[in-house]
């Protein structure tokens, strides 16, 4: 028997647009993996969070609230339980 991980990952701001959907329920063993099951046939997604192999510098992706750049980044380990959620550049306001 074997037993897939599925993650909730949200999106946020445009990239929910892009993506098509506000939230998904993707299976992967890693952060790495779930985006890359979110960008097949949306080109326009990868395009907007990935640079080549690497997440653009200025995507926030949390796992359970938590960046995962304080983790093991895009080989963050995931489980049935996590939450992702994925923000794109945030600026504004004004003085």
């Amino acid at each position: 028997m074997v037993i897939v991980k599925v993650a909730t990952v949200k999106f946020f701001g445009n990239l929910r647009e892009i993506a098509g959907n506000p939230h998904f329920e993707v299976p992967g063993e890693n952060v790495s993996d779930l985006l890359q099951a979110l960008c097949v046939g949306n080109e326009a997604l990868r395009e907007a969070i990935f640079d080549g192999a690497l997440l653009r510098p200025f995507i926030r992706v949390m796992l359970d609230g938590q960046d995962i750049e304080l983790a093991q980044g895009l080989n963050t380990q995931v489980s049935d339980a996590n939450s992702i959620a994925i923000f794109p550049p945030i600026a504004g306001g004004c003085r």
